[in-house]
């Protein structure tokens, strides 16, 4: 999706006379072109089929003439270059990060972080890919590594979560990395990250499930064991979300995508998919250590009190 943001044509209007601007905003009225930010158009079209990050990358782009260095495209926006998974609301303004400031200033555009206290940065990762800054339309962005730590830093731990277990599953980067980038911080927002570094796990199979374990973190429930396989010699394996071994319970976190994404339905029919998935249950039921399955959805996960009634109705103690 990078590759078409970065393909769609943008009309700046900067170097146009003004009769010209004058003729473009005409279109702009019209509906004929819409503004990515003042003094930047685009064609209606471009934007059919681009998730809320993709327009803010699309903002991004726009901006990107705007940031020089020692300026970084960083925090959100930076997740968002990285193609980092969103579970909150997108930034709607540009984030970046400038050293020679010590106070965060926001325009109408940009947010902008002050980056003053400046800080060791960890020797041993030096030059290694997640650890360097990269670019995108020509702006510096700050490296996976801080990018994750300083969302970690300023956001909740259910927005942040997500982004730091895809980074591991993905093998983008070390555990190791984040700890060492984190110890080198200043104090501020380092308990906050230090949350979302310590809880972060390759295992999370998706951004759901990453929600499903802050969620049961705020319930303050026992460590579930993920991606547990329930096999038999010589037979089918079912690996499941969450495996509470002491409860007998199995919980699975579902989204509508299992069931409606063409990617993950494979050919398949939405019936078909909810049929071998019923049959995959079944297998799943017929171990003698599984007393019971619990299924949560996206709108489950927004509810907390929703899935604490559920676990406690399964048998997991919930304090």
């Amino acid at each position: 999706m990078h590759e078409r943001v970065l393909a769609i044509p943008l009309i700046r209007t900067g170097g146009h006379t003004s009769a010209e601007r004058r003729a473009l905003q005409r279109r702009v009225h019209r509906g004929d072109l819409v503004a990515v930010r003042p003094g930047v158009l685009v064609q209606p079209e471009a934007l059919e089929g681009l998730w809320p990050e993709h327009r803010h990358l699309l903002l991004t782009r726009a901006t990107a003439p705007s940031i020089r260095p020692p300026v970084l495209l960083s925090h959100r926006t930076a997740a968002a270059v990285y193609g980092l998974p969103f579970v909150g609301a997108v930034p709607e303004r540009v984030e970046a990060a400038d050293p020679r400031r010590e106070r965060t200033e926001t325009t109408a555009l940009l947010r902008v972080h002050g980056d003053s206290g400046a800080f060791r940065r960890p020797d041993r990762w030096a030059d290694l890919p997640p650890t360097k800054p990269v670019d995108f339309a020509g702006a510096a962005t700050t490296s996976l590594v801080r990018t994750l730590v300083d969302v970690a830093s300023s956001t909740p731990l259910r927005d942040a979560l997500p982004m730091v277990d895809a980074a591991l599953r993905d093998r983008r980067l070390l555990p190791e990395m984040l700890a060492d980038e984190l110890a080198n911080r200043p104090r501020k927002g380092t308990d906050k990250a230090a949350v979302a570094v310590g809880m972060g796990s390759a295992l999370s199979g998706s951004a759901a499930e990453s929600v499903a374990r802050v969620v049961f973190r705020q319930l303050r429930i026992p460590e579930p064991v993920q991606q547990h396989a329930f096999a038999r010699t010589g037979g089918r394996t079912a690996v499941v979300d969450f495996w509470f071994p002491e409860q007998g319970v199995v919980v699975e976190v579902d989204g509508r995508a299992k069931y409606e994404d063409a990617a993950m339905l494979d050919g398949r029919t939405t019936a078909d998919a909810h049929w071998q998935e019923k049959q995959r249950e079944d297998f799943i039921r017929s171990f003698p250590e599984v007393r019971t399955v619990v299924r949560f959805t996206w709108a489950d996960l927004t509810d907390p009190e929703r899935v604490r009634v559920a676990l406690v109705r399964a048998g997991i103690p919930c304090r």
